[in-house]
């Protein structure tokens, strides 16, 4: 009799354990599958800043043109100052918007 109650117990804590074992299982398998998605998740943001660096790259580049054109554009300005102070005030606007319009050209690099 004291057998089958010793064998009944170890019946007992042998389910707990399978019931344990196959709890531990689907539970690290649902860890995996997220651990998967979030692996994922991180690939695609990295491939998002990677576009966004580049974006600002190429943002970089254009403005740094323009200030580079402003520049030119005043230093031509400045050189130019001394001769026409005596033409009228109209010759000076027009070649000013010649040189502008071909300054200012903005086209991707």
């Amino acid at each position: 009799m004291e057998q089958n109650e010793d064998l009944a117990r170890l019946e007992q804590f042998v389910e707990k354990l399978i019931d344990s074992h196959n709890q531990l299982k689907n539970e690290n398998n649902e860890i995996n599958s997220h651990l998967q998605a979030k692996q994922q998740e991180i690939i695609e943001l990295q491939a998002e800043i990677k576009n966004l660096q580049e974006d600002r790259s190429v943002m970089h580049n254009r403005v740094t043109g323009l200030i580079d054109r402003i520049d030119e554009w005043e230093k031509v300005l400045e050189l130019e100052e001394p001769k026409t102070k005596s033409d009228s005030g109209k010759g000076k606007a027009k070649k000013i918007n010649k040189e502008s319009s071909a300054l200012f050209n903005v086209t991707a690099r």
